[in-house]
């Protein structure tokens, strides 16, 4: 029995793979419907393909390829989540409240105060990142099966913020904004902590995850 499998693309378009690389993804509609790429450009789908080639389903593209969105939004409906999250831009915001402590000994030394390291994001990709890191009980929840949920009501089990940064680092995440400011509405006390209080955000991106040559 032959090995060779065609798909079907749009404007007739023939693409030729084999079984087994559609069967590094059994489920996908690749593997399971021959019509699941017949309205789909041939250009999308090759980048696919060849990403399926790979242990690690990184993506190859040519230097001029601007179509992100596009690999993006066709990926997820053909069962094809790594690659589409790949092919995503993901941006994760990382938040805390800060107090700055005085010394017991001396006064002149302060020490950081941080209670809870808050995180926003896409569900799938702030579990990915922080793993088990990660507290989710405040959330309201959803299923798993919600690839594309959000969430500001996460928040990390430590409260160790350079630990946070470079969880994000070791997964391609690099720092785009961050801002810092007091709230408003605290009445100042001389000597209290709470003079020293500050809120901080950092925004994190992670650019499409292209594999180089």
């Amino acid at each position: 029995m032959s090995n060779v499998v065609e798909l079907r693309c749009a404007n007739g378009t023939t693409l030729m793979t084999t079984k087994e690389t559609l069967a590094r993804v059994p489920y996908s509609k690749l593997s399971t419907d021959d019509t699941a790429t017949s309205t789909s450009d041939a250009k999308i789908i090759a980048i696919m393909l060849d990403a399926l080639r790979r242990s690690d389903q990184r993506l190859v593209v040519p230097d001029d390829f601007d179509d992100w969105g596009r690999l993006a939004n066709e990926a997820p409906p053909l069962g094809l989540f790594q690659i589409a999250e790949y092919a995503s831009p993901c941006t994760i915001c990382v938040a805390c409240h800060v107090a700055l402590s005085a010394g017991r000994l001396n006064p002149e030394v302060t020490f950081r105060k941080l209670s809870r390291i808050v995180v926003t994001g896409k569900v799938s990709v702030c579990r990915a990142v922080f793993g088990t890191s990660l507290n989710e009980a405040r959330d309201g929840g959803g299923t798993d099966f919600e690839q594309d949920r959000y969430t500001s009501r996460f928040f990390l089990k430590h409260s160790n913020l350079e630990r946070a940064f470079d969880t994000l680092a070791a997964c391609g995440f690099r720092l785009r904004h961050c801002n810092t400011f007091a709230p408003s509405f605290l009445k100042q006390h001389s000597g209290s902590d709470s003079q020293f209080l500050h809120h901080s955000q950092y925004v994190f991106l992670r650019e499409p995850q292209v594999k180089k040559h």
